[in-house]
């Protein structure tokens, strides 16, 4: 059984994580891939965004992705990986990519998973 301070981390992981996305919502609100791609600022700050959601990730309940078998946990854990080790290599495309499809689903997956935790 979980302890309170497990699922007191786990919701303030998944509120990280929900701010995150909101962030990059804002971001990227009304803009192009093409204005995207040629803004170095705008690539930096929804990379970063990107780099909190995945290191918050990591801290989730293990048995979170049984739960959301959908969300793309590991892919998500080891985009976090490049952007800290191999930040040299971080295509703004793939983080168009990212940023644009996978986030809304992600949303839904942790407003259920918070609910869930608040309920136990």
């Amino acid at each position: 059984m979980s302890s309170p301070f497990d699922l007191e981390k786990w919701v303030g992981r998944i509120e990280d994580i929900l701010a995150a996305i909101d962030r990059i919502e804002a971001f990227l609100d009304r803009r192009s891939e093409a204005v995207f791609i040629k803004d170095e600022i705008l690539v930096s700050a929804v990379t970063y965004q990107l780099f909190i959601i995945g290191e918050a990730s990591t801290h989730l309940p293990p048995d979170i992705a049984e739960r959301h078998p959908s969300v793309p946990w590991k892919e998500m854990r080891g985009m976090r990986n490049v952007i800290a080790h191999e930040y040299g290599s971080v295509d703004a495309r793939i983080v168009w990519q990212v940023a644009t499809t996978n986030l809304a689903p992600l949303r839904l997956a942790l407003l259920a998973e918070r609910d869930w935790l608040t309920s136990c």
